[in-house]
This record gives structure tokens, sequence and C-alpha cells, in this order.
């Protein structure tokens, strides 16, 4: 197969690619028949009435996700945010053991539910025992139902009831549910998503942000997309080696991601498998495992690929990946010369020869995953969804982002600088480093979020004073 690359993959990397996707789609390595020169890849059913047609269970489906999912036909009264879940029922031969739950999803083998947060991380003590958990948990949980509330009143409902998508034999019959859009232009939803998007609404309103975007400047509907990701399963990958390598060390202590070749791994793959595609020039670079497991947490696979896109077309990711990192070497750049400025803490790191890349290389390619506490990266991620477009989309040079704006990420990362300044000050070269390049134990992400917008205000207006 010839990829954009301008090269032939050899039989080797064919091979590899073709054991590796069938692995997946067996959940388990030793489940395939390495004689196959090819993987035959089915579609699952569309309906229940043609899931019934089969009266002998078909070999797992590539494209399946969830083993022996039963979806109830039963709804609330009660409007209900998608989750970005499929409603396209599955029909999977994958066994599950009785510690793979919700549809084979997620692996509680030699865990308890104690221990398992409300994201589903893994900690080391009974989150109910963690310190000032139990005093707080009513009052968070009250918080949260508050704002729901409001967020419902923000939703404008855009669909509901069942529909169809497609043609022919890939016509997908959508579920029940109801689809929400937000404003993204109301001063009131801007308030709001920085004061943190609700759980609950949290895949709604960064689809929402996003697809408002791709109708803004211009980009592939959801449904070429999601078309497109079932085709490029199809396909082989020279990537699919390095991908199979990162998968299982990307996030293993999250009850999605811990068994090999199922559950969220399988998952994660796919996913990666289908971005390593879809961008031939940039292909598979680690760093992209981190966003697509963040996405994964709230969307189906399907759905989490449409995101990813919608990320590297309209959020800058694209070019903060291409070949050389000359975007992402331009974002630190923007972020030392106007962000930082000659402040004391700009003047310690250059005393000490500590540029931007030393440590924004991994906040910026992982959005801040795994170098700040997950409730705090869901934050600044529900802002970047909704305030990554450049307000004047100029030319496509160095600096230019394919129209997006980096401001969030400049100013999330402004916030941690301030949070850890004394230390800097205070600081050798050695314990800067460790400090800027560790976990940063953010304790209060709406302080965070705070000091970050503080920065990003700051920064408009002073870019609205020099015009």
């Amino acid at each position: 197969m010839l990829l954009a690359r301008g090269r032939i993959l050899s039989a080797e990397e064919v091979s590899y690619s073709v054991r590796l996707r069938s692995m997946y789609a067996h959940g388990d390595e030793n489940a395939t028949d390495w004689s196959t020169p090819a993987v035959a890849v089915t579609m699952p059913p569309e309906s229940p009435e043609r899931a019934n047609v089969h009266t002998q269970p078909e070999a797992a489906s590539s494209s399946d996700e969830v083993a022996s999912l039963k979806v109830s036909k039963q709804r609330t009264l009660e409007p209900e945010p998608s989750r970005g879940r499929s409603s396209r029922v599955r029909d999977s031969s994958i066994l599950r053991t009785a510690s793979e739950v919700a549809g084979g999803m997620e692996d509680y083998s030699e865990v308890s539910g104690r221990h398992v947060d409300r994201y589903g991380f893994i900690r080391p003590s009974p989150i109910a025992e963690q310190e000032d958990a139990g005093r707080t948990a009513g009052a968070i949980k009250r918080r949260e139902w508050s704002r729901e509330e409001k967020w419902r009143k923000m939703a404008v409902l855009r669909s509901s009831g069942r529909g169809r998508r497609g043609t022919g034999d890939r016509t997908t019959i959508t579920g029940g549910g109801m689809a929400f859009s937000f404003d993204t232009n109301d001063s009131l939803v801007v308030s709001r998503t920085w004061k943190g998007v609700p759980d609950r609404w949290r895949a709604t309103a960064w689809h929402g942000f996003l697809s408002a975007s791709a109708k803004k400047r211009g980009g592939e509907s959801d449904d070429i997309l999601l078309d497109q990701f079932h085709q490029l399963q199809e396909q082989n990958c020279a990537d699919d080696v390095q991908i199979d390598v990162d998968v299982p060390r990307s996030i293993n202590m999250h009850v999605m991601f811990r068994k090999r070749y199922r559950g969220g791994q399988r998952l994660l793959f796919r996913v990666l498998h289908a971005i390593a595609l879809k961008f031939p020039d940039i292909g598979y670079v680690q760093g992209m495992a981190s966003l697509a497991t963040t996405l994964l947490c709230y969307f189906e696979e399907a759905m989490a690929f449409v995101m990813m896109v919608r990320l590297w077309e309209l959020r800058g990711l694209k070019e903060l990946f291409c070949h050389g990192f000359d975007g992402l070497m331009a974002a630190l750049a923007e972020f030392d010369k106007e962000w930082l400025g000659q402040g004391e803490v700009a003047q310690k790191l250059e005393e000490l020869g500590i540029s931007g890349t030393a440590y924004g290389t991994r906040w910026y390619l992982t959005l801040f995953n795994m170098s700040i506490p997950f409730p705090a990266q869901l934050r600044i991620w529900d802002v970047f969804m909704l305030l990554g477009d450049k307000d004047d989309v100029g030319s496509d040079g160095p600096g230019s982002f394919g129209g997006a704006s980096m401001d969030v990420l400049h100013a999330a990362s402004a916030a941690l600088i301030d949070a850890t300044r004394d230390i800097l000050l205070d600081s050798d070269f050695e314990n800067a480093m460790k400090t800027l390049t560790s976990w940063i134990p953010v304790k209060d992400e709406d302080l965070l979020m705070r000091v970050a917008k503080a920065e990003w205000t700051a920064k408009k207006r002073r870019m609205k004073k020099a015009h």
C-alpha cells in the first residue's frame, strides 16, 4: 500500500499490521490464525432484528468494542445529554471474565470499587478514607447538581428520536437519545465553561464546541468521519507496531486500560491506528495516546476518532505534531516571548538555561495529561475546546496553527508557572527542572483556572490595546 509519505510498506510491516489488528479484534494475542494472509473485517449487525438472523456467533469484528452489550430501550422523560456512545448493536464473540464489567470495558481484577475514583483511576487507599473526602463529597455533589441544571437550561436541543445515517449496507439506525448544542458566542456559556463543565455534560459540550468550530471554519461532517474510522480499520499501517508498544503503558492505572488487547486498550489501539492513517504525513507520535485515552473516557471509539480529528484540524494539534515539531517550537517561543515576558521567573529560568522546550513539550503535546491531576486537566480541556479558535484567522505560516489559538494552553502554562513560582525562584537547575517536568499536585483546580483566566484576560487586553 502506497503511503502519503511516498513509500510502500514492506511485507513485514503488512504482516505485523494484520497480526496486531487481529489480536485486538479477538482480544487475545493467541486467539488468531497466523497463517491467515489477511483479516476479514465484517461490520456488526445494524439493528437487533438483523442481529437475530445469525444462528452462529461470528468472529469478533474489529469494529466491536463492547462485548455482549445490551441496549435498554427505556428512556426517562428528563432530557439526557448524549455521552457520545454509539447506539450500534454489537455482537462480539470475545468471552469476558467475571472481573470484566461494563460490557467488558472495565477490568476490576484484584481491585475493589472503593479504590476507584469517579473517573475510573485506581487509588492506593480507599477513596472514602482519603483526607477530607467524606466532608467534601456531599458539598461537591450538591454543587455538581446545581451546575448540571444550569447547563441543561443553556443547552439547545438539536435533534431527538430515532434516525438513520448512511446508505445501503452501511446504514446505521441512530439511538433515541437527545442531541444538544451550545451557543459558543454566549458570554454565559464562556463564563460557566471557565468554572468547569459538569461531568454529565462534558462529552456533549466538548462535541458541541468543536462542531461549532467545524461549522464556522469548515470540515468533514461527523457522518463522513465515522465512516472513515471503520474503513481505516481495514487498512494496513506501518505505525501499528509502535502503537502496540505504547498502548499498555499509556494509562495502566485506570480500570478501562488494564487488560491487554481488551477493553480500553483495544479501543485505544484502533483509534490511534485510524489517526495514523488519517494523517499519514504525521503518522503516530508518542503523546497521541494520552489524548486518545482522555477522549475514550467520554466517547465511544469512533466518536473519539472524530474528536481527535477535530483537535488536529481545528485546535492546532496537527501543527504541534508535524514533522520536525515546527509548530510546537513556535508555540513554545510564543509562550516565552508573550507570556513569561521579562518577569522574575523568566529571568530565573533564563539564568538557569531552562527554555520552554525543556518542560513545555510534554504539556503541549499531551494537553497536560499526566502532568497535573485529571480533574485539573479536564478543566483546561473544557476551555480549550471552547476558546481554541483564533480571533483573526490569517496565514498558514509558522505560528498560525491552522487558524487555532494556543492562548488557553499558554494561560494554563502561565498559571502552573505561577503556582510553582516560589519553588522556582529558590531552585538550582536540577530542582527547577524536577519541579517543571514532574507531576504538579494541583490541589485546587478552581484556583488554577481563576489564575489561568486572569492570564488569558490580561493577554486579550494587551492585544486589544495594541490594535
